[in-house]
């Protein structure tokens, strides 16, 4: 089976964190590897940032984010495990798509700001960027502009349709 660069970001238990934020980064690692995965960038994102509601009675929260490159076929069996571990009071994972890996793996390693994940994909434009037909003339929203035709039809007084 192929495998995928994964991104997870964890939200944990501040409090047991605190104590031994290794051992917490170790257990987590250990989930991973214990499935066949390979962890290749784990750093924290934040520490004890207050959480918008409290999740299992917390009010504060370590974020933690791992890169790893995993099988797609146990994923699921993975994040049943980390319902299981009780630091971690949420996580969510998304898969990277191939043309980013490079570009996200050195900014995880090379970055030292909060907002490293997004510096990356700044400067590309997404290849589908579509400016949306807003009804404005020369841009295919009028007649004559090589667009369909508008329906015709009686206008109610005070619309807002446009006046010919």
């Amino acid at each position: 089976m192929p495998t995928r660069l994964y991104e997870t970001m964890f939200v944990l238990d501040s409090t047991k964190v605190s104590t031994d934020p290794e051992a917490a980064r170790t257990t987590l690692h250990a989930a991973i590897e214990k499935h066949g995965g390979e962890v290749v960038v784990s750093r924290p994102w934040d520490e004890n940032r207050k959480l918008a509601y409290p999740i299992k009675k917390q009010k504060k929260g370590y974020y933690q984010i791992v890169y790893y490159k995993f099988e797609s076929t146990k994923q699921r069996e993975l994040e049943r495990d980390f319902q299981l571990i009780e630091v971690i009071l949420r996580e969510m994972t998304h898969a990277i798509e191939p043309k980013w890996e490079e570009v996200m793996l050195d900014i995880a390693k090379n970055d030292t700001a909060t907002s490293f994940a997004y510096r990356g994909m700044q400067d590309e434009s997404a290849p589908t960027d579509i400016t949306p037909n807003l009804g404005v003339p020369g841009e295919g929203g009028f007649e004559g502009d090589g667009a369909p035709a508008r329906p015709r039809g009686p206008r109610r007084e005070g619309s807002f349709a446009d006046k010919d």
